[in-house]
């Protein structure tokens, strides 16, 4: 029923076989051109030359490059983003080592969802934090139209961010107005499932000391689940003024409204990842109604303030204030059938209804002094930093009834959709306050190749949550992270390295104690190498890792109670591997495998098992080919192939009866810890620019990218909850989509 893990021994292979491929020098003439910074923006990736060359300010706030920074970073440029057409996060990360990609699949695009080293990642957005609600649903999702760049920090990284993920964190860099007199871009999508998106982008200087950029989208499409449709319309503008030769201010504004979210659905195990007597659970499958809504507003805006003091001393200050509202109402799977003995005999769902409208308040300020100082042979980095953060969020909702809904011929439009939470009665109001003030250094010492990066940082951090006629609790903590990384690089441009790193993330869960939950505790170690031979534009990075993360909470999904004793424990290897090969083409490929487990629980059923949608590790292959010459002179033809390992799902006992809606449970203790299959799937893509054809289209491209190539049905992950429910979700089914975009 459970195919077996895929071959390690295929992997390695098909690994050393990249490597061997991607080390030969002689491929460096091939390279393409370095772009310039437009802005001199610390916050953004410069480009000098090759990738490992790229200043990547997330790693280190600072400007050291990707191949000299004793961390694994990957990233993701505006021209990947475009290259693969891809429409948010989720699908940009699924070529990146170490990630588990779309763990909601098909049914959750409108939140970024996904694993890093096995765990969710914190979200930044020029440096500063995209806070979701710690009680519901009203979480921010930036378009990609928006994007300029994202990079992905691995390991710990409290040192300089306060709370973060042990896995790392994703940061991501907005587009900023460009110095140039006058430029812009437009294009327009449609695809499979009524997939539309019409981008606009133009921005130009309005004298010497002032540049400007507007840009926006409007995009949409139907779902791959029955009834769905998502659709989004969103603007961003930007300022940069030159006050005088050495300060400049940009103030960046955004505003997005999604009226329609999708469904947010997923399928019961039974019939999915289990065996249904009654055949397969169909793609299409929604668990909801036709009547249900999810509408999403948000607005920020952010200001990035440069001043340079001169003699390598430099001064950047940012904030962003951000808001989001939502309103949802809908009917949902809520347990497994009522009296079942058997889950493969399963032919209904039983059903709830869910009503809530939530407000989401926060701000975030960072402010950093950076400078050099030269001892001798000897050079210091300093940075010193002060950020405040808070966020504060309300929700008011309210659980229901619903009728049951067939799983093999579901009939909808017989259950009422509630609108508000008024309306189903019995509402709670929920508050939570967050706030944190971190201070934090850094130096980075240089001394020939050799890299010493030593990073401290002390929080204080407070949450208070409240249901409305119940008691506060607050929860004060303050912490001290930090991090220590050695590289050395070499003539030859081997950079072998090794870093510890600590992390502390607040929570909001509320325990059956009735206080709030401490802070979860992260520690790494990394060890790896880093290879970019002299002036060429490959990059090799390989990395081994061991992650443990202490105060880890588990929550009841039917008393959304929580207890916190667990500990968790990440240990794996990734290698990417970016490289130009000679005839035109090029390649991007990348391994990882991890092994992540709870080695620690109160429900001894969970030790031993991995976190629920934390997959075995990847494997990714990107080969694309150019035209340089001839009648096909700049065709552009990519494959790809996007490999996940087995995902853990949970622990479940399928002999189970349920009765009671689900809630009360007979013939207890044959449980097994359950995985969601691996998969593999292949992508293709063609672009050509259309001025070969006639100089009258000069400026415009034609692009075409399928996913899913050979419409494989697959599950990104499932959910097993002992003594409740089991769901699952699949994936997307192939989908294909044409661009036709003008620079000007």
């Amino acid at each position: 029923m459970f195919p077996r893990p895929f071959n390690r021994r295929l992997l390695t292979c098909a690994t050393l076989a990249l490597a061997t491929a991607l080390a030969a020098p002689a491929f460096a003439a091939d390279a393409a051109a370095a772009a310039a910074d437009a802005n001199g923006d610390e916050n953004t990736i410069l480009v000098t030359g090759a990738l490992g060359d790229k200043a990547v300010s997330a790693g280190s706030k600072s400007v050291l490059p990707i191949a000299e920074t004793p961390q694994s970073i990957s990233v993701i440029s505006r021209e990947d983003l475009d290259r693969l057409g891809v429409a948010n996060l989720n699908q940009a990360l699924r070529y990146v080592a170490g990630i588990t990609p779309e763990t909601r699949g098909a049914g959750a695009e409108i939140y970024d969802q996904f694993k890093l080293r096995g765990f969710d990642a914190p979200i930044y957005l020029d440096g500063l934090k995209q806070f979701a609600s710690t009680t519901g649903y009203a979480t921010p999702q930036v378009d990609v139209s928006r994007l300029e760049s994202i990079d992905i920090v691995k390991g710990p990284a409290s040192a300089l961010y306060g709370q973060s993920s042990p896995g790392g964190l994703v940061a991501m860099s907005s587009k900023l107005p460009l110095d140039k007199e006058f430029y812009g871009s437009a294009a327009a999508t449609y695809g499979t499932y009524n997939l539309y998106r019409v981008d606009a982008d133009v921005g130009g200087k309005l004298s010497d000391a002032i540049g400007v950029r507007l840009y926006g989208s409007a995009n949409g499409a139907d779902t791959q689940q029955t009834y769905g449709s998502r659709a989004r319309q969103t603007i961003s503008g930007a300022v940069t003024a030159k006050i005088d030769s050495k300060t400049t201010l940009t103030v960046l504004t955004a505003y997005s409204h999604d009226p329609k979210n999708g469904n947010y659905s997923g399928a019961p195990a039974s019939g999915t990842l289990f065996p249904n007597v009654h055949g397969k659970v169909a793609t299409t499958y929604a668990d909801g109604e036709p009547g249900g809504f999810f509408r999403r507003d948000q607005f920020a805006t952010t200001y990035i303030l440069n001043h340079d003091f001169g003699s390598g001393w430099k001064f950047r200050a940012s904030g962003r204030y951000q808001q989001v509202t939502s309103s949802l109402g809908a009917v949902y799977e809520s347990g497994l059938q009522t009296g079942l003995s058997d889950i493969s005999q399963q032919t209904t769902s039983s059903r709830g209804s869910y009503a809530t409208h939530e407000t989401l308040n926060n701000w975030a300020f960072d402010n950093q002094l950076s400078g050099h100082i030269k001892t001798g042979p000897i050079t210091h980095d300093i940075l010193l930093g002060v950020d405040r953060q808070t966020a504060h969020s309300t929700e008011l909702a309210a659980f229901g009834t619903a009728n049951d809904i067939s799983i093999f011929n579901p009939v909808y439009g017989t259950q009422a959709v509630p609108q508000s939470a008024e309306q189903i009665g019995g509402a709670s109001n929920y508050l939570v306050s967050q706030g944190q003030t971190g201070i934090y250094g850094q130096d980075t010492i240089s001394y020939g190749g050799l890299r010493v990066l030593l990073s401290g940082r002390e929080d204080w951090a407070a949450t208070w949550s409240q249901t409305v006629g119940s008691a506060a609790a607050v929860q004060k903590d303050s912490k001290f992270t930090g991090r220590a990384g050695v590289l050395y690089k070499t003539d030859i441009g081997l950079a072998p390295y090794v870093s510890y790193s600590t992390s502390f993330e607040p929570q909001s869960a509320t325990l059956e104690t009735g206080g709030i939950a401490k802070p979860s505790m992260g520690k790494q170690v990394e060890a790896g190498v880093k290879f970019q031979p002299n002036g060429s534009p490959i990059l090799i990075t390989a990395s081994w890792f061991h992650i443990e993360q202490t105060n880890v909470v588990s929550t009841n999904p039917i008393t959304f109670l929580a207890t916190q004793s667990g500990k968790v424990r990440s240990e794996g290897f990734e290698v990417e591997a970016n490289a130009p090969l000679p005839y035109g083409f090029n390649l991007h490929g990348a391994y990882s495998h991890q092994r992540v487990r709870n080695v620690a629980d109160d429900d001894s059923r969970n030790v031993g098992g991995g976190l629920i949608g934390a997959g075995d590790g990847n494997l990714t292959i990107n080969l694309d080919w150019t035209a340089k010459s001839g009648p096909l002179k700049s065709l552009n033809i990519g494959a790809g192939m996007r490999h996940v390992s087995r995902v853990y799902a949970g622990v479940l006992d399928p002999s189970q009866t349920y009765v009671n809606s689900g809630y009360t449970v007979f013939n207890l203790g044959n449980y097994n810890k359950y995985y969601t299959p691996a998969y593999t799937l292949f992508d293709a893509s063609l672009h050509y620019d259309l001025s070969n054809l006639t100089e009258k289209l000069k400026g415009m491209t034609l692009s075409v990218n399928i996913t899913n190539l050979f419409d494989k049905k697959y599950l990104t992950s499932c959910y097993m909850y002992p003594d409740y429910d089991a769901w699952c979700w699949y994936g997307q089914r192939r989908t294909a989509q044409g661009t036709l975009a003008w620079k000007f």
